[in-house]
């Protein structure tokens, strides 16, 4: 399909706002006309509810807005609405998304399109309201979808986006959108909505294929089950489902969406000077635009870097990531998550993007990033962080294969 005029596209989006990422999420599911809301605040996502309470009041759109209490609530309530028919939002955050889990983990084994927002905040005490991804990660083997914003634009159309995705019968999987706590949920940037009509055409109202109703054939979802009886083939089905979304369903949806609004997006990845790149930066979420400022600083001296920026976690996009760096010779992975014991003591992120490699024709020296506990990083480490790289490179062996960035003393 041809890409659409410039008229075109002017005429499919409204003037530009300058929204946080959590009233630009607010916005997405305006758009998406939701029929359930289930609420209740945890920092650093509750500015989405409070914009969606401010909207429904005011009369902007219609939907049924339940304060639950608790976020395990929140989950079950979604998870029934979907079940029925509804097209459903909910979100949280850290320690109170946890409280949930019983919920979210059901919700994938019954295949309900639930889309949810995790405004990624430090798994502590309630006290720590740094940046982690933890809190998503802890769901990344259950079967929901995860993808990463990087900032209120791309927070807007990945939540519209993963709808589609979603309540695809031939994919049936909830789907989390993550912003990073602060960063994303709480700093206004740019951001142009596109209008209700084009919303209207790329998403179409939901309809449940095998409804909780008795007026329908029975059917029976997140049920207890007698593992000798459909244990293995429930998860199973999982399994396939979540195989076709990666192969099929999320480019054909991303597809859909360029088309439309006449971006070229490409679903899994957001690359800039890969062409030609000896090192590699591999990151996700909003702290990605200081990989980018850093490689472009860097390229000024000649040092040919590029930057990677992985939009989806879940599904992993191996051979694509394989793909872009066939040819580099060092990838450092810029993590805000821990995965203590793990091989190699890496993080999360790492020891993913080190098991997709572990089969490339080349592979490539990698070093692990952490940036945890909350505290930011700097320019100044990220930049030590990639020459730390290049030397080790240049060397041929990487004597720390991960470092811990950003804690006081010895990182031993």
């Amino acid at each position: 399909m041809s890409k659409p005029s410039q008229v075109a596209v002017q005429k499919s989006v409204q003037k530009r706002r300058v929204w946080t990422g959590a009233r630009a999420v607010a916005e997405a599911v305006k758009l998406a006309d939701v029929d359930v809301i289930a609420a209740y605040p945890i920092r650093p996502y509750t500015g989405i509810m409070n914009s969606l309470a401010t909207m429904i009041a005011g009369g902007d759109f219609y939907a049924e807005y339940l304060v639950c209490d608790s976020e395990h609530s929140q989950f079950e309530v979604v998870k029934h609405a979907s079940a029925v028919g509804a097209r459903t939002f909910v979100g949280s955050s850290g320690t109170g998304l946890i409280y949930g889990t019983e919920a979210v983990i059901t919700t994938a084994l019954g295949q309900l399109p639930v889309v949810g927002v995790v405004g990624c905040r430090s798994l502590d005490d309630p006290g720590n309201f740094g940046m982690e991804w933890n809190d998503a990660f802890l769901f990344r083997d259950v079967g929901w979808l995860m993808n990463w914003s990087k900032d209120p634009q791309e927070a807007l159309e990945m939540t519209l986006v993963a709808y589609k995705i979603a309540e695809d019968e031939r994919v049936l999987l909830p789907h989390f959108v993550a912003l990073d706590g602060a960063t994303i949920t709480h700093v206004a940037s740019p951001v142009i909505p596109p209008k209700k009509e084009l919303v209207d055409r790329f998403l179409p109202p939901y309809k449940q294929p095998h409804p909780l109703d008795p007026g329908y054939d029975t059917v029976s979802k997140a049920m207890h089950i007698a593992p000798s009886l459909i244990g293995p083939e429930q998860r199973k089905s999982l399994d396939a489902a979540i195989k076709r979304a990666k192969n099929i369903v999320i480019p054909e949806a991303w597809k859909a969406w360029s088309d439309i609004t006449g971006k070229d997006v490409d679903p899994y990845f957001e690359s800039m000077k890969m062409e030609d790149a000896d090192y590699a930066l591999v990151s996700m979420g909003a702290y990605s635009r200081n990989v980018d400022y850093i490689v472009e600083k860097l390229r000024e001296t000649g040092v040919k870097v590029g930057s990677l920026r992985l939009k989806y976690l879940r599904p992993f996009p191996t051979e694509e990531l394989k793909n872009f760096l066939k040819d580099v010779k060092g990838v450092g992975v810029i993590d805000f998550s821990f995965s203590l014991g793990s091989p190699g003591n890496g993080s999360v992120l790492y020891n993913e993007v080190k098991a997709a490699l572990y089969d490339a024709e080349n592979r490539p020296m990698l070093m692990d990033y952490i940036f945890a506990g909350g505290r930011e990083m700097t320019l100044t480490e990220l930049e030590n962080s990639t020459k730390q790289l290049i030397e080790s490179v240049k060397k041929g062996r990487v004597d720390k294969p991960v470092r811990w960035v950003t804690v006081r003393g010895d990182d031993e």
